[in-house]
């Protein structure tokens, strides 16, 4: 069958097989392209600093062959260029570095491939070293990745339009990458743990509202259209921002993209319903959310984001708001709720574990600003 690769950037699943190029939705897992193919004989590397470069219409089938796996490659890689129109993906967004020892046989020794989507986004895919005597040592090969990526973050940035920030979500396994994306010129983000509670789906009924501390009320969001008069977008995003201040949860993603970007990629998950969306308000004003989406294809719900701002921390608002939103949505057809977690932000790792989530994946996030 392949590999399947997970990527959370808008909740999209890409699984790759020689009979198959799907996309699918899936909430949150997300990790790097891998390959792993047999040796081929008879190559060498060059010995120059590698030089990333946009890939060229007639090297598509090769470089797209370097970021599929499956017993036939060039199957898959045939399906993934028949497949990607209909999908959303630009193949004019392929960079790579490219081997033209053989002028009339250039060969695609490494490529990065950029998935654009709401929010002003774009996940990053990419090939990995494996063992090949014509793509030489592993040490060379990674030099090449790092090559192709910042080739990749250059065009991306000479067009604005494209989107203003980028990301690489990959498995910790692969120790060798952390260095590639530094040397990038991406920064870390943090490790992200992705957690799960199993639920068991019930009725529709009405669910009572628990007794929330003075002067706290929560209520879903009535609308996040601009024009609407009972648009509810600026509250969220003041909500939003307050929950930023001093946050545990990637810190150094604060202020890489807009407001709006930031709920729109929100809004990008799963099915959006704003039934779900829990804004949380003091004395009337936004301090904190908590947005659920229903993802059906999975039978999952995600928590797509829980956060409070400072004047409302310390009440124990995130675990009953979280446990409230979760009861709202169990006659919905799901076997469970996910969620992905920073691994420094304690508190937050608690309050999962108190409502019975576990830990049952990671991933290491890298992300590069596309802006001036």
């Amino acid at each position: 069958m392949g590999i399947i690769v997970y990527c959370s950037l808008y909740g999209r699943q890409i699984c790759t097989s020689p009979d198959a190029f799907l996309f699918l939705f899936h909430p949150q897992y997300s990790t790097i392209m891998s390959v792993f193919s047999p040796s081929e004989p008879n190559a060498s590397t060059s010995g120059a600093s590698p030089k990333g470069e946009r890939i060229p219409s007639n090297l598509r089938q090769s470089a797209c062959e370097r970021l599929v796996s499956g017993p036939n490659r060039a199957q898959a890689a045939r399906n993934l260029i028949g497949s990607a129109a209909a999908h959303g993906i630009d193949l004019d967004l392929l960079w790579g570095v490219i081997d033209r020892s053989q002028p009339d046989h250039p060969r695609i020794r490494q490529a990065c491939l950029a998935v654009l989507g709401e929010g002003a986004t774009a996940m990053l895919f990419h090939s990995s070293p494996e063992s090949s005597r014509w793509l030489g040592p592993k040490s060379a090969q990674r030099d090449e990745i790092s090559a192709a990526l910042r080739a990749c973050l250059k065009g991306l940035k000479s067009a604005s339009a494209y989107a203003r920030l980028a990301q690489c979500l990959i498995e910790p396994k692969h120790t060798w990458a952390p260095e590639v994306f530094l040397g990038a010129g991406m920064i870390f983000v943090g490790e992200l743990a992705y957690m799960r509670q199993r639920i068991t789906p019930a009725p529709r009924a009405h669910i009572p509202e628990p007794d929330w501390p003075e002067g706290i009320s929560v209520r879903p969001i009535r609308s996040l259209n601009a024009d609407d008069p009972h648009s509810d977008r600026a509250a969220l995003i003041q909500a939003l921002e307050l929950s930023y201040i001093d946050t545990l949860d990637c810190p150094e993603l604060c202020g890489m993209r807009s407001m709006d970007d930031v709920v729109d990629s929100h809004i990008a998950t799963g099915v959006f319903n704003p039934r779900y969306w829990l804004l949380i308000e003091l004395n009337a004003q936004p301090v904190g959310c908590c947005l659920l989406t229903h993802c059906p294809s999975n039978s999952s719900i995600e928590l797509v984001y829980l956060g409070i701002g400072a004047p409302a921390r310390g009440l124990g608002l995130g675990r009953t708001v979280l446990g409230y939103g979760t009861e709202r949505m169990r006659h919905l057809e799901a076997q469970e709720v996910t969620c992905a977690v920073d691994t420094r932000n304690a508190p937050a790792m608690r309050i999962y574990e108190s409502l019975g989530y576990a830990r049952f994946d990671s991933r290491l996030g890298f992300v590069a600003s596309l802006g001036s």
